[in-house]
């Protein structure tokens, strides 16, 4: 993957957050121990995990990698990382240890887990380094005091462009400046993405300015091949949510069976498509999805009649959401990262959904198991079932 092949190889081929990964070099040089941890927190693709590898070997020290989402109880923690945080000279020199996903410890501090990172934090032989992807969850906050919180941003706009420049000139991709800023933009500050954009030979993600619920619906409308593959290059956000979108609304649709069934049919096909390319990183499969969706599935739906709107949860769930649904905000977080989407994402668009799957009980146990959630999820999951169903009465 030409992500992979033009990672930076030192902290000044870094594209943006010159300041953080200058104040994180800085931290580590004056560290001592006893001192707080250094809490790195911007969102996926601005460079937080590359900017502690390439410090650590700059520094010299030796980089034990852990994943707090892996651990997400006092004593998983202990066993998974507490002997790396408090005895990290068995590593030999100087050691960095560096804790990922510290906000995947969603709804599990009752279990200790943020209290242990602390006292961890404090014992350390070492420095300590953590990241976030959401500033605002729960955990960010509570960690609180214990750390030296350093912000990432998404890099500038013509910072993206100029490196996909360097990176077309050398691959020879045949890109004018024109498609390298269509594809910068499209990426929305994602480095890796953009990349990955450029790798699979799209010239764009989009062609004009539009909403989710304008390009799915624009797809929906579309009188022939070609404006329904205008639609769906028009769309904002990246393709598995495009995907996600699409399969919601037919999911929902009025429209005859014998139409829904063959939708979903290409549906199902492009997710396998979309699975290979998550699982093997294989973009170049990318430029084969929005072409067969604007073919096969425009044919299989027809005469139209669908309509895509983001407002998918029904008001009685939105309030169990919004009041007094922890469980539901943590099964969220977990499953949106399962399929790369956002919690939010994931609450509005896949809940409804999983809770109406969840009643069955072999599937709400695997679910559960698949996420490595407490027991108690299961009963849970299985009480909203009920509800929903009663909803639909």
């Amino acid at each position: 993957m030409w992500s992979e092949k033009y990672r930076p190889e030192s902290l000044e081929e870094m594209v943006g957050n010159e300041e953080g990964r200058a104040k994180l070099l800085l931290w580590l040089r004056k560290w001592k121990p006893g001192a707080k941890a250094a809490l790195l927190l911007g969102p996926p693709g601005t460079g937080k995990t590359t900017t502690v590898h390439l410090t650590a070997g700059k520094l010299g020290l030796q980089l034990v990698e852990l994943n707090a989402s892996d651990s997400r109880t006092k004593e998983r923690l202990s066993k998974r990382i507490g002997e790396a945080i408090s005895s990290s000279s068995l590593f030999g020199g100087g050691s960095l240890i560096f804790l990922d996903e510290v906000d995947g410890l969603a709804g599990r501090a009752d279990y200790g887990a943020i209290d242990f990172i602390k006292d961890a934090v404090r014992r350390s032989e070492s420095p300590v380094v953590m990241a976030a992807n959401d500033p605002g969850s729960d955990e960010v906050k509570k960690l609180g005091s214990s750390t030296m919180k350093i912000e990432f941003r998404k890099p500038e706009l013509d910072q993206v462009e100029k490196r996909l420049e360097t990176i077309a000139a050398r691959e020879k991709a045949g890109m004018g400046k024109e498609e390298l800023a269509k594809i910068a933009k499209a990426a929305n500050g994602d480095m890796r993405a953009a990349i990955n954009f450029l790798q699979s030979g799209i010239p764009a993600q989009k062609d004009e300015e539009l909403t989710a619920a304008e390009s799915i619906n624009a797809f929906f409308e579309a009188l022939d091949e070609k404006a329904a593959l205008r639609a769906l290059r028009a769309y904002p956000g990246q393709p598995r949510e495009k995907l996600r979108d699409i399969f919601v609304a037919v999911a929902r649709s009025r429209v005859h069976e014998e139409r829904k069934a063959a939708a979903l049919e290409v549906i199902s096909r492009a997710d396998v498509i979309m699975g290979r390319i998550m699982r093997g990183g294989d973009w170049r499969l990318l430029r084969y999805l929005d072409p067969m969706l604007a073919s096969d599935l425009w044919r299989a739906l027809g005469d139209g009649g669908l309509r895509y709107t983001l407002d998918a949860v029904p008001w009685p769930l939105q309030l169990r959401i919004w009041n007094d649904s922890k469980k539901l905000k943590e099964i969220a977080l977990l499953s949106g990262r399962r399929l790369g989407t956002s919690q939010k994402g994931f609450l509005v668009q896949d809940m409804p959904y999983l809770l109406r799957m969840c009643a069955e009980k072999e599937f709400r146990g695997e679910f559960v198991r698949s996420l490595n959630l407490e027991e108690n999820y299961e009963e849970f999951l299985a009480k909203e079932a009920v509800r929903g169903s009663r909803r639909q009465v």
